[in-house]
């Protein structure tokens, strides 16, 4: 029985390559705005839709796009973060408020494990 499994499994550990999925988050209630995006780098699709693309805020509701990639006009990025226990990497882009930066950054290289990148902001 566990043969059956390791196969599958090794299948899932095995696939590295970037996806083109990702899921835009946008809050929608009276609270302080939310705007995020999640970029799939290494989770299966259909978990990265079905699990990865549900913030679990409690008292908050979003409204959650499928796009195939975050939109570019981030304030800061944590590229390659994983969620603790499990081994998938995705990008995180944030977009609310770039006040927030210090305390993201801070969370994404020692928590998410992630590298904070800090795009350039293009002036017009």
């Amino acid at each position: 029985m566990t043969r059956f499994l390791f196969i599958p499994l090794m299948c899932l550990l095995s696939t590295t390559h970037a996806w083109a999925q990702a899921c835009l988050i946008v809050s929608t209630d009276q609270k302080v705005p939310i705007r995020m995006c999640q970029q799939n780098m290494t989770i299966p699709q259909h978990l990265f839709a079905d699990n990865f693309c549900h913030p679990q805020i409690p008292d908050r509701s979003f409204e959650i796009t499928m796009v195939d990639e975050c939109p570019a006009e981030a304030y800061g990025i944590c590229a390659g973060s994983h969620t603790d226990g499990v081994g998938y990497q995705q990008s995180i882009f944030y977009y609310s408020d770039p006040n927030d930066a210090p305390v993201l950054k801070a969370y994404c290289e020692k928590v998410s494990k992630g590298a904070w990148q800090s795009p350039a902001q293009n002036p017009e």
